[in-house]
């Protein structure tokens, strides 16, 4: 388990600690994880070595912290917030859906924080076992969320509450690989397209 250094004792160097974590996600995105260097992260949030390692020991562990900004990120501002608002199920479900691929953005880059969080997941397993939690129980909260709108009356009884999730959550998931892979955006619309007249068609 990597934990970071206290954050107190130096009000003065504690705006770099965000810094920091800015400034990697943004190289990150960029670069990548590993053709990153620490020297890259110092020059990009003109921190000083010093202050870096009084809150991070290594590269690796800003990296957690970088995770840890992307997975903030997704329940504040993606998927996660949408599950949890008070409307219709399937109008959660499509809330969630729209926040894919393009809405969750850090401060330091344009690129989405579930893209960057995929970037690196996809190189370090750590980093892959941070995410998976959240993103696990955001699953079972969207299966819960459909489960109690078939109860309800709201979605169509013909519907399997956990199969409908899973479909979105591979829809949404292929779309962030997608992302990665070409910049064709049409393939993401159409499928967002299909998906949501899928969902509304499910609606009682």
């Amino acid at each position: 388990m990597v934990t970071y250094r206290p954050i107190g004792q130096m009000p003065r160097r504690q705006d770099c600690r965000q810094r920091l974590v800015q400034a990697a996600l943004k190289l990150f995105a960029r670069r990548g994880y590993y053709h990153t260097s620490i020297a890259d992260i110092l020059r990009e949030s003109a921190c000083k070595k010093g202050t870096l390692y009084y809150y991070f020991s290594s590269k690796e562990e800003l990296g957690y912290a970088a995770i840890d900004e992307t997975l903030r990120l997704i329940l504040e501002q993606g998927a996660g917030s949408h599950l949890q608002i008070d409307q219709h199920p399937i109008d959660r479900l499509l809330w969630v859906v729209d926040s894919l691929p393009n809405v969750t953005h850090s401060e330091a880059t344009a690129i989405s924080g579930t893209d960057i969080a995929v970037r690196m997941a996809s190189v370090h397993e750590g980093f892959r076992k941070r995410l998976s939690p959240t993103l696990d129980a955001m699953v079972r909260q969207g299966e819960e969320n459909t489960r109690r709108g078939v109860a309800d009356g709201q979605i169509a009884d013909s519907v399997d509450p956990d199969q409908l999730v899973h479909l979105v959550s591979t829809i949404c998931a292929g779309s962030q690989m997608g992302s990665l892979l070409w910049e064709r955006e049409v393939i993401w619309e159409d499928a967002k397209r299909w998906l949501k007249e899928y969902l509304n068609s499910l609606r009682k």
